[in-house]
C-alpha cells in the first residue's frame, strides 16, 4: 500500500510545533543517548518537512505573481 505524502497530511503549523518540542526537550536534557537520537532523528525529518513545505509555498507565490494581471487582458 503507498503511502500518503506528509506534506498532503502535516499542516506546517503542526510540523513546525512539533520541531520546536524535539529541541525543547533536547535542550531541556538529561535524555539518555537513545531518547536524544530519537529526538534529533524526528527533529531533522520534521525540519526538512517545514522546509519543503516552506519550498513549495514560494514555489506557488513566485507562479502568482509571474501570471499576467487579467485585468490587463481587456
Amino acid at each position: 500500500m503507498a503511502r500518503e505524502d506528509p506534506l498532503d497530511v502535516t499542516p506546517f503549523e503542526e510540523a513546525y510545533e512539533q520541531l520546536r518540542k524535539c529541541v525543547g526537550e533536547l535542550e531541556a536534557g538529561p535524555l539518555s543517548i537513545e531518547e536524544a537520537l530519537a529526538r534529533y532523528e524526528e527533529g531533522v525529518r520534521l525540519a526538512n518537512l517545514c522546509n519543503k513545505i516552506l519550498d513549495q509555498a514560494e514555489l506557488r507565490i513566485e507562479h502568482v505573481l509571474r501570471e499576467p494581471d487579467s485585468e490587463s487582458l481587456d
